[in-house]
C-alpha cells in the first residue's frame, strides 16, 4: 500500500470522527423523530468504514495500483469540467430553475462518461430531470422555478 493512501485514510478516519461528534452534538433523535445530526452521524459512520477498508487493503486484489497513472493535464480535464459544471449548476439554479439547471448537469455529467453517445445523453438527462422534479414535489421538496417559472 501507498503512503499516500495511508495518509489520506487516516485524514478521513480522523474527519468522520469530528463530523460524528458534531453530528452528535446536534441530536440524532429516536428512530420514530430523527434529529438533525442524524444523517450527517450517517455519512460520518460510512466515511469511517469506507477509509478504514483503505487503510487496510480490504477489497484490492493483489498487485493492483502496481504501476503510476499516466501523469498529465489530460487525466485532469474530466475531473476539472465536472467541477465547472458544479460551480455553474450552483450559481444558475436559482435562475433557471431546477428542471434546466439539472437538465443541463446530468447531461455535462452524461457527455463526460460517453462523449460519442449524444441522443441517448440527452435523453437519458430529460427523463432524470422530469423524475427527480416529480419525486421531490411528491416529497413536497420547494424546488426553485427559475425566471421561466417552470414547476407546479
Amino acid at each position: 500500500m501507498k503512503l499516500s493512501d495511508r495518509i489520506t485514510s487516516l485524514f478521513l478516519i480522523t474527519l468522520s470522527g469530528f463530523v460524528l461528534i458534531g453530528s452528535y452534538k446536534l441530536g440524532i433523535g429516536t428512530l420514530q423523530n430523527l434529529g438533525t445530526g442524524f444523517m450527517p452521524f450517517l455519512a460520518s459512520v460510512l466515511l469511517f468504514i469506507l477509509s478504514l477498508f483503505i487503510l487496510l487493503g480490504i477489497g484490492r486484489k493483489s498487485g493492483e495500483m502496481n504501476g503510476k497513472p499516466p501523469a498529465g493535464w489530460k487525466n485532469l480535464l474530466r475531473p476539472g469540467s465536472l467541477i465547472i459544471a458544479l460551480l455553474v449548476y450552483m450559481l444558475l439554479l436559482n435562475h433557471l430553475g431546477y428542471i434546466l439547471t439539472a437538465f443541463f448537469l446530468m447531461s455535462q455529467m452524461f457527455f463526460i462518461s460517453e462523449p460519442k453517445k449524444w441522443f441517448q445523453n440527452i435523453v437519458s438527462s430529460a427523463i432524470i430531470a422530469i423524475l427527480s422534479f416529480i419525486f421531490f414535489r411528491w416529497l413536497q421538496v420547494q424546488l426553485p422555478t427559475g425566471v421561466f417559472h417552470i414547476g407546479w
